[in-house]
């Protein structure tokens, strides 16, 4: 069966004791209308100073699902249909978020146009492909709640695995009876890391199948049906590295160059270019083996740039 989930029962965090707005089978799909992270708090257009977050309610989650058939210790494999964004979303800079918080003091927050259905522009004649997915996918861990929207947990949760698109799939461990899957936080792209706090943020319409699979894994698991950030892998890349015995002062080394290599040959803001770098390039730990210092990268695709 499909089932159309009622997009008027969402709430913003896990709680085991929430009665179930849906219950299915195993081999069912259902169909979701999400709404962004931010909904209502935030307008196309606004300013920072418009805004009105409240990150106690800033997502709004659809659930849980109830699949008949789940036990703690199986498996819930969700095979991801469908993806497209609405009208228009947002991104921006939070004080004392984010991976550079010292670096950018000043809240930032920008609108985006994503009405052709195809791309956004992020700065002027830079063009991010969508590649849209839900930042946040989980079922309810066991232990009492309730708890907190983000961060992730051990059942799944607040991810933000940016390859998660339709025509992959995503397998979640299973911990109360009937897994109690939950979902939102859309994102019409991202990049690996999320660095700047916020990918583009947007409303989704959302298909996705469900299965139980009697089998236990030990932590969420995926597989793509093809490469890794297709809309941008043409083209080459710049990169840039951060060498440093702490992983995250490497990612912090890593994208300040990137930001500093925006502003100085391609003429961006700061904020602009952080933002930009939240939603197109990827953090990788480039070496992690080398006597106790690492190298981490930042890469960032030369296809949506006007130069190219």
């Amino acid at each position: 069966m499909e089932h159309e989930i009622d997009p008027t029962r969402f709430h913003h965090n896990w709680d085991n004791t929430r009665e179930p707005t849906l219950v299915i089978a195993s081999g069912d799909l259902v169909a979701y209308d999400l709404h962004m992270a931010g909904w209502r708090q935030i307008h196309e257009g606004d300013r920072y100073e418009d805004t009105t977050f409240d990150f106690d309610s800033i997502y709004p989650l659809l659930g849980p699902v109830f699949v008949e058939g789940a036990q703690p210790g199986d498996t819930l494999r969700l095979d991801i249909l469908e993806m497209t964004p609405g009208a228009w979303g947002w991104c921006g800079i939070e004080p004392d978020l984010g991976l550079l918080p010292d670096d950018f003091p000043e809240p930032f927050v920008k609108t985006f146009d994503l009405r052709d259905g195809k791309a956004a522009e992020v700065a002027p004649g830079i063009r991010v492909p969508f590649s849209p997915f839900l930042g946040t996918m989980g079922n309810h861990p066991d232990g009492d709640g309730p708890l907190p929207s983000f961060p992730p947990h051990k059942g799944g949760g607040n991810m933000d695995t940016r390859h998660l698109t339709a025509g992959s799939t995503l397998w979640l461990p299973v911990w109360l009876d009937g897994a109690l899957f939950s979902c939102g936080d859309p994102h019409a792209m991202q990049g690996d890391g999320e660095v700047c706090l916020a990918a583009l943020e947007c409303d989704m319409r959302a298909r996705l199948r469900f299965t139980v699979e009697k089998r236990t894994i030990s932590t969420p698991r995926f597989q793509t049906s093809g490469p890794l950030a297709a809309p941008t892998a043409d083209g080459g890349h710049h990169g840039t590295m951060g060498i440093d015995p702490d992983l995250k002062e490497g990612a912090r080394k890593a994208v300040r160059a990137t930001i500093e290599w925006l502003g100085e040959e391609h003429g961006l803001s700061r904020d602009d270019a952080y933002v930009l770098c939240s939603l197109a390039g990827d953090l990788k730990i480039l070496e992690i083996v080398d006597a106790g210092v690492y190298n981490v990268g930042f890469t960032f695709p030369l296809s949506i740039l006007p130069s190219r």
